[in-house]
């Protein structure tokens, strides 16, 4: 099996003959595999332990049995205690994914501090069979078809060529010895309750979904190949996308860097109105016309816009500040009002100053003056409790405007900063 390994090795350009190899170590018969077939092959291979005391005394027995392991093969050994349920509770994580993030945060720590060229991990047919099925039950796409990959960034599966009943047989072989995780066997985790299932699988069962995962990550270089001209746009032209042999295909491709999770119904909107949005945790998609734009949502911490407001005396000579201005003269009646910020939304209309009283949707008045629909969500309101007062820059309501007569009036200042979020007077 190890000629096989190291043949999956050069394939796959995991190790140069000279690299130093940090290896994790669990004590487990697919970390002790690893371990001593990376030392067959000639790379100088530093052990790391994690001991997440999750376990009590069988955790303790894990790290005595790494530690005596190592002192048998003359490997350095590292080995580090986490208070794993306390992390988890601090991120308000799982207790599997609390684990996860603290051995691969201190493994590329570790690899750092001892200069070594990777970190093997003892993946093996069987676990990318299981991340392939979890990924299935989970809902996913191509990527998630593709598994695990022999390399991501400084992680390398050296074993992904090996199933783990040939790995068994290789420690038989090899008469190495190695511990049990009790744990491995209670289904209420997702993950061993498939590995139970998979017990049930043929050795060319098992096979056949680690070369289907290992095509699709072919399949995923050629998409990204095609769509990478496409990626990152900040508007997706419609037409051009409706040519395309699968444009829901590619258009699931397209916005998957941005988390939406809704592209089904991004895809049926394209055929109808402008104007319907999508929101996913750092993005909006908004169909306009013939193109989706993609527009990143703003920093809730971005500060807010505010307003000030002034008494002044009118004069005969008032001069009222140009349409673009952030600057608006306004009735006195205002003051009695609860001022907003908000931004536009479908539906919202005002009566346009010169139209005397007659309405018109914020829609057609951004058409008539041609507005692009990215300009469109940078735009501010200034509402008088319900009735929009003011689109900032562009045209108040006849409704607040100051009357003839009158001896006062309120000059109203937008302080301008970053425009992200709503604000309150």
């Amino acid at each position: 099996m190890h000629k096989r390994v190291a043949h999956y090795i050069e394939s796959n350009q995991l190790l140069t003959p000279d690299s130093h190899v940090l290896t994790a170590l669990s004590g487990g018969a697919d970390s002790v595999a690893l371990l001593a077939i990376l030392c067959r092959l000639g790379y100088h291979c530093i052990a790391a332990h994690c001991n997440f005391q999750l376990r009590g005394e069988e955790s303790d027995r894990d790290e005595q049995f790494v530690r005596h392991l190592c002192r048998q093969m003359n490997i350095p050994l590292h080995v580090q205690s986490f208070n794993t349920r306390a992390y988890a509770a601090e991120k308000s994580i799982s207790i599997e994914m609390a684990a996860r993030e603290l051995r691969y945060d201190w493994f590329e720590r570790l690899r750092l501090e001892t200069g070594c060229d990777a970190i093997a991990v003892a993946h093996h047919k069987n676990d990318q069979a299981e991340t392939l099925l979890l990924n299935l039950m989970r809902g996913t796409g191509l990527r998630g078809l593709c598994g695990m990959q022999a390399r991501n960034g400084h992680i390398i599966r050296p074993l992904l060529c090996s199933r783990r009943d040939e790995i068994d047989a290789w420690l038989t072989l090899n008469r190495l010895p190695h511990i049990e995780d009790s744990t491995n066997t209670d289904t209420s985790f997702r993950r061993n309750a498939i590995r139970a299932r998979l017990r049930d699988c043929t050795e060319a069962e098992i096979d056949n979904m680690a070369a289907l995962a290992k095509r699709m990550q072919g399949y995923r270089r050629l998409v990204e190949e095609y769509t990478a001209p496409l990626r990152h746009p900040a508007a997706i032209s419609i037409p051009r996308l409706m040519q395309s042999a699968a444009p829901d295909t590619l258009l699931y491709e397209l916005l998957r860097d941005y988390d939406f999770t809704q592209t089904d119904e991004i895809f049926r909107s394209l055929t109808g109105e402008s104007g319907r949005r999508f929101f996913s945790s750092t993005h909006m998609a908004v169909k306009d016309r013939d193109e989706l734009l993609i527009l990143p949502l703003c920093d809730g911490e971005s500060s807010t816009p505010t307003i000030s407001t002034a008494i002044r005396s009118t004069t005969p000579s008032i001069s009222y500040p140009p349409a673009d201005a952030p600057t608006l003269f306004a009735d006195q009646q205002i003051l009695s009002r609860k001022l907003t910020l908000r931004h536009w939304q479908e539906g919202d209309w005002f009566c346009p100053i010169g139209m005397h009283g007659k309405r018109k949707k914020l829609s057609d008045f951004f058409t008539d003056i041609k507005l692009p629909l990215p300009d469109k969500e940078k735009i501010w309101l200034l509402c008088a409790d319900n009735d929009i007062v003011w689109i900032v820059g562009y045209r108040m309501d006849d409704r607040f405007k100051v009357h003839n007569g009158a001896t006062e009036y309120v000059e109203i200042t937008l302080n301008p900063s970053s425009l992200c979020n709503t604000s309150e007077s």
